[in-house]
């Protein structure tokens, strides 16, 4: 289960680091790291392993030709494989990369059974606009 903030940057190649505390959610069956990233709500990253991703896939594939709909067209097209390099960075997706406003500075959060990439000042400007008692009470906790 993800959980947390991280703050860091992506290097000059637009490449990160997914955070090692986060790491180990991300693994697979077999030990390999196979996980996506894809468009996430308020011009987030979300990211998520893929034996995890694929569950919601196989439902989400069921949808006919002639019912299929806008959102399961943006959401299978904004769906990126992650390819770590022998350090352990992967590229973030260009496509992604813009419309999230992402240019160095980025939070990672945890968010249950995927992550969460913000562009920093998005994700603070976002979070400073809430008032966090009344949504703590939505959660019912």
């Amino acid at each position: 289960m993800f959980k947390g903030v991280f703050e860091h940057q992506l290097d000059d190649k637009n490449r990160l680091r997914i955070p090692s505390k986060f790491k180990k959610e991300l693994t697979g069956e077999h030990g390999e790291k196979t996980y996506s990233f894809f468009r996430g709500m308020k011009n987030c990253i979300c990211v998520m392993s893929d034996d995890i991703l694929d569950e919601k896939l196989e439902y989400l594939s069921s949808e006919s030709i002639s019912e299929s709909s806008e959102a399961s067209l943006m959401f299978f097209g904004s769906i990126f494989s992650a390819e770590e390099d022998a350090q352990g960075r992967v590229v973030l997706p260009t496509a992604l990369r813009k419309m999230a406003g992402i240019k160095k500075d980025i939070v990672t959060l945890g968010r249950g059974k995927r992550l969460e990439i913000w562009a920093a000042e998005k994700y603070y400007e976002y979070i400073e606009n809430l008032d966090y008692d009344s949504e703590l009470k939505k959660l019912g906790i």
